[in-house]
């Protein structure tokens, strides 16, 4: 095994070598003269958001690009992963500062593979830029993350990104697909009258479902027979579960004052933003439970449940940009919305079941930003007043930069929305679950105020939060023989959540120390529908050097993770969601992590050595009730970026 690796690593250190001195690129920039020189690094090439926005493309390896090295692409430190890389994630905390006033779709469990409009960046390079990510899967499989972008103008920008995963798992009945293609351009006429930034993204879902172990003491007494844990019994078999998203989104606007006029940045800009997307969500069964797990039927055979949203959004106004007056934005908005499942349903006592929620709404919001020596003024007031839904935004912060190493800020968020489109319109041939509450659950209401400092000497952050008519899965009691099954409910009471993040990093020489620690607390009058740890932490300590002549950079270590025990929510395959229990605590245990990270130019390898505690033989990890987290396994990671 250590030989396989060893030569693996050498191969690829090879390639890096020999890829990046013989591949090259044709530039948009003219031929320089002899004389002169220009290089080009990463920082030469821009990642813009569609709020402007600009950071520049990261190839160095720290450990947030290793915490970032998943199929999300993100720090997943307030999350605990299923057994299979493709499942869903165990959420240890929340986040309110931004919530947004329309409904979700819902099936929060497929939500982490979906990415929103404003996530999905546009690029300025001087080159073309090829990105390659790959990390090996669990059991069999692997995720392969392509992009492809290019300048064919200084004006104009164009980028291709797929992505796919499939990967096996250990258990039984949890194999997992995700894929994602999107493609796009920006457009900035040479002019700087008018700007356009466009995309489009179509992403699917698709994993069998085993509904967790039927016999947890399988997995907790650790006998040999179970080390294969394909041998275990689980709840659910001839379960798949799908969902996809098509988007097509278009912003753009138009500057009416000429050159000559826009000193000290003067603007009179017309915006425009439409955003169509469609989403599916499909739960298949060949053969149903008999072990009363979803409850009966109204069917002895296969079943297809559907529900789909089609959302279409219009946001048009007008921006005006003053030197002393800041940036001002007045726009009115369009929210057209259909939710429906597959039909008419008619429950025991003969009353119909509305199939489709189906309205346009309408609104006004406005923005307000100000800079002004270090300070930066961010404010923003969002009302829907003619629809069905409906819904209200307040939110703003102020922040203020010391230096490039000292920041703070502080805000406030106040949203009033109406829960998720799953929570107001269910059906499906399993009889517990169909349901309609658009008209008797009332909006959530929440209101946030948080504070953060960003310093030489660590980060720190604080979020209060206050939430009123909190919407969960509750679990019901069911028939005989059966287990209980989720019912939407909602909290009218109040619940207060407090969330201190703190992160601060220790050097000494080629050794580090990175510590995030996590408090939380919640108050909810005894009514445990709102649950998180009250501590979890995170610690590395890594090594770092130069090796082979400075061609190579070395980090390697041990990441350390625990959170507290608490009620997890418990995943239901059917709704792709998560309800609430109040039987069976996780936590308390700690993950391990060995790691052994390089980087060549611009390749960078991740090598981990996953969940060494499991080596012990304690069985008590788990990422859900009746979802084991995984075994100790050995993982491999690449992210290879190509410039000229």
């Amino acid at each position: 095994m250590l030989r396989k690796l060893l030569f693996f690593l050498s191969f690829f250190f090879s390639i890096g070598l020999f890829a990046q001195d013989s591949i090259s690129f044709k530039s948009i920039r003219p031929k320089p003269k002899k004389k002169d020189s220009i290089t080009l690094t990463s920082r030469d090439y821009k990642r813009i958001s569609i709020f402007r926005d600009t950071t520049a493309v990261d190839t160095t390896l720290t450990l947030k690009a290793m915490y970032r090295q998943n199929p999300i692409r993100r720090d997943m430190f307030a999350y605990v992963p299923f057994q299979n890389m493709g499942q869903t994630y165990t959420s240890l905390a929340y986040d309110y500062r931004s919530v947004g006033i329309s409904p979700d779709f819902g099936m929060r469990g497929n939500r982490f593979y979906f990415s929103q409009a404003q996530q999905i960046p546009y690029f300025y390079l001087p080159t073309p830029m090829i990105e390659f990510s790959f990390k090996s899967g669990i059991s069999q499989g692997q995720m392969l993350q392509s992009f492809f972008s290019a300048n064919l103008t200084p004006e104009f920008n164009l980028f291709i990104r797929y992505n796919a995963l499939r990967s096996l798992g250990d258990y039984k009945n949890i194999l997992s697909s995700v894929g994602s293609f999107s493609a796009g351009f920006s457009y900035y006429s040479k002019n700087k009258k008018y700007l356009a930034m466009t995309h489009y993204a179509n992403e699917e879902v698709n994993r069998q479902e085993n509904g967790g172990l039927l016999y947890p003491e399988q997995f907790g007494q650790g006998d040999d027979q179970f080390r294969n844990r394909a041998r275990l019994d689980v709840a659910l078999s001839g379960v798949n579960s799908e969902e996809n998203l098509k988007r097509y989104f278009l912003q753009h606007q138009y500057n009416f004052l000429p050159a000559s006029h826009r000193e000290g940045g003067s603007e009179i800009l017309l915006k425009h933003q439409v955003e169509y997307q469609s989403r599916n969500y499909y739960h298949s069964q060949s053969e149903m439970a008999s072990n009363g797990v979803l409850g009966q039927s109204f069917t002895l055979k296969s079943l297809r449940d559907k529900h789909s949203l089609r959302e279409l959004t219009n946001r048009l106004g007008a921006e005006l940009s003053l030197p002393y007056l800041g940036k001002t934005f007045l726009y009115g908005k369009s929210y057209f919305y259909n939710y429906f499942a597959k039909g008419i349903f008619v429950d025991n006592n003969g009353n119909f079941i509305p199939h489709q929620i189906k309205n346009t709404d309408y609104g006004i919001g406005v923005q307000w930003k100000k800079n002004y020596k270090g300070f930066a003024i961010n404010a923003q007031g969002e009302q829907m007043i003619l629809g069905k839904l409906l819904g209200t935004e307040i939110a703003g912060d102020l922040s203020y930069t010391f230096d490039e190493k000292n920041k703070v800020i502080a805000g406030v968020n106040v949203t009033s929305k109406m829960p998720n489109f799953n929570f107001l319109l269910y059906q499906s041939d399993y009889k517990n679950y169909n349901w309609y509450h658009l008209d008797d659950f009332s909006k959530e209401n929440i209101q946030t105020i948080y504070g953060s400092a960003y310093t030489q000497w660590g980060n720190l952050s604080l979020d209060i939060t206050n939430i009123n008519n909190y919407t969960y899965f509750q679990l019901q009691p069911a028939s005989s023989g059966e287990k209980n099954q989720s019912k939407p409910a909602q909290y009218t009471g109040n619940i207060q959540y407090l969330k201190l993040v703190g992160e601060r990093e220790f050097r000494l020489g080629k050794w580090g120390l990175e510590n995030t620690l996590m408090y939380q607390q919640v108050l909810q009058d005894n009514a445990n529908v709102f649950n998180v740890p009250s501590l979890t932490t995170r610690n590395t300590l890594y090594f770092t050097t130069f090796m082979f002549k400075k061609a190579m950079f070395l980090q390697t270590g041990f990441t350390f993770k625990y959170f507290t025990n608490y009620y997890a929510y418990e995943y239901n395959p059917l709704l792709a969601d998560f309800q609430l229990q109040t039987q069976e605590k996780i936590g308390n245990y700690s993950v391990t992590d060995f790691f052994l990270n390089a980087k060549v130019r611009t390749m960078r390898i991740f090598f981990t050595v996953e969940h060494l505690e499991a080596l012990l033989g304690k069985y008590n990890y788990y990422a859900a009730p009746n979802q084991p987290y995984r075994d100790w396994k050995v993982r491999l990671g690449i992210i290879w970026y190509f410039f000229k």
